[in-house]
């Protein structure tokens, strides 16, 4: 059952927004740090360029970190970038780089691809709460247009009016600009808005503090208390 101690709940939205993976897309398996650049590697171009996978995941993290300390807080990069700076560090000429990252990135999604899916009581609720609301999906995705891409895949696209990746607007949820471009896609303020997803930062707390309403989808890996949530999908349906 959904917890709603100690709130007052109405239903006055006109706007629900979703979270996408482990909210409405799950996998068969949760990835780990390293897996993303696992998935990358085997089977690439680039192996006979590196000793073994211990040694490409060495250049991978010192990329992302190199990444991470040249821009500001919760600004977006994706995985192509990674790539792209590990080919610098090992002075690949710009048309051997430029192959070998666009074969890593579709390793990568491959891989990542082949392991997502909907399960039947997220697409029943979805198609319920399409007639009702305007539905958007506002996600943190190194992939440009992957989420997209993963909507169409798992027939759930034509539900949604809008879709923001982070990877595409250059800001990730926590970032007010992530929630501010959603809200300005939506055509709704932030009373009539609601946004449902498993983080409780990004997912709970970010959205609140532009004035929404969120509710966390907890899935039994944490066990927040004082907040609107549910441990089931199926369970916004009834909520709402």
């Amino acid at each position: 059952m959904f917890d709603m101690k100690g709130y007052e709940y109405m239903n006055n939205y006109k706007c629900i927004m979703f979270d996408c993976m482990e909210t409405i897309i799950d996998m068969t398996e949760l990835p780990k740090k390293s897996d993303y650049a696992l998935w990358a590697f085997e089977g690439s171009k680039c192996r006979k360029y590196f000793r073994d996978f211990n040694e490409f995941y060495t250049c991978y993290r010192k990329a992302d970190k190199n990444i991470l300390s040249g821009i500001p807080r919760y600004r977006e990069y994706d995985f192509e970038d990674i790539y792209v700076d590990i080919m610098k560090k090992r002075h690949f000429d710009e048309e051997k780089s430029r192959e070998l990252v666009q074969d890593l990135f579709g390793n990568l999604w491959r891989n990542y691809k082949g392991r997502c899916y909907v399960n039947e009581e997220v697409k029943e609720v979805i198609s319920y709460l399409n007639k009702k609301y305007i539905l958007g999906v506002v996600s943190n995705f190194k992939v440009k247009k992957g989420i997209e891409e993963l909507l169409r895949y798992t027939d759930l696209r034509k539900y949604f009016s809008f879709v923001v990746n982070s990877s595409e607007e250059g800001w990730r949820k926590p970032h007010p600009n992530i929630y501010l471009l959603a809200l300005k896609m939506s055509g709704v303020s932030c009373r009539d808005a609601l946004f449902v997803g498993d983080d409780f930062t990004n997912d709970y707390l970010g959205p609140r503090k532009m004035g929404m309403d969120s509710i966390l989808l907890e899935k039994g890996r944490n066990n927040i208390e004082n907040c609107k949530k549910i441990r089931k999908f199926a369970e916004l349906e009834e909520m709402l």
